[in-house]
């Protein structure tokens, strides 16, 4: 049953770490009005990598969700398209079947493909290299960064052309998943070149709902 139907209270669980990708899924929860709690990990300490968090999520990263079916889900972008079609009418995405919810998709997959990956290659260059040499890591890191930079530039000219938001007349989660990834590296938009990109990220956070939870994870 969906978690949309009254009179049916779920609670999800969120596996959790200030400043980490599960932001944009307690953002998209709290935009849903879903009932949730928190489960916070310890990434400095290593808890994601004991065998209990493993069992969740063999990948050992975050965000993870336990479903109110008891279902874990990992992959933001996944999780969020998921949330998205739960909680239909609540402004996480534009409505099923529209030109809107095609860029909604679109832009979803988009960002955790070449944004959310580029920040990864940006920061932890060795997990992407076997070159030990100085110039391996930089060469990732560059290369990472020109990426995201190339990846933004088609972001802004679909702003340009669909704008003030990246899927429709109103902020959707693409908008609050592409303010985490460049509240993590701004220089991956930071040309005024890309003013409506920015303009957008300055919109999403002073927006009521989602400006406390970025300040709670150091956004």
């Amino acid at each position: 049953m969906s978690a949309n139907k009254e009179n049916h209270p779920m609670t999800y669980t969120l596996y959790t770490s200030a400043g980490s990708g599960s932001f944009v899924v307690e953002a998209a929860l709290t935009m849903a009005g879903a009932e949730f709690t928190k489960i916070d990990i310890d990434m400095e300490s290593g808890t994601h990598r004991e065998a209990e968090f493993a069992a969740l999520n063999p990948m050992k990263q975050l965000p993870a969700l336990a479903l109110p079916s008891g279902e874990v889900m990992t992959e933001s972008a996944a999780i969020l398209i998921y949330l998205a079609q739960e909680f239909a009418g609540k402004g996480l995405a534009p409505e099923a079947g529209t030109a809107e919810q095609a860029r909604f998709l679109r832009w979803a997959v988009f960002i955790s493909a070449n944004l959310y990956e580029g920040v990864l290659r940006y920061y932890f260059t060795q997990r992407y290299t076997t070159d030990e040499t100085p110039a391996g890591p930089a060469g990732v890191k560059a290369a990472a960064q020109n990426n995201m930079r190339t990846a933004c530039a088609v972001l802004e000219a679909d702003l340009a052309r669909n704008g003030p938001w990246l899927s429709g007349p109103g902020m959707t989660l693409v908008d609050v998943y592409f303010t985490m990834l460049h509240s993590w590296n701004p220089g991956m938009a930071d040309t005024s070149a890309m003013s409506k990109l920015n303009a957008m990220v300055e919109a999403v956070r002073a927006d009521a709902v989602i400006a406390p939870i970025l300040g709670r994870h150091g956004l």
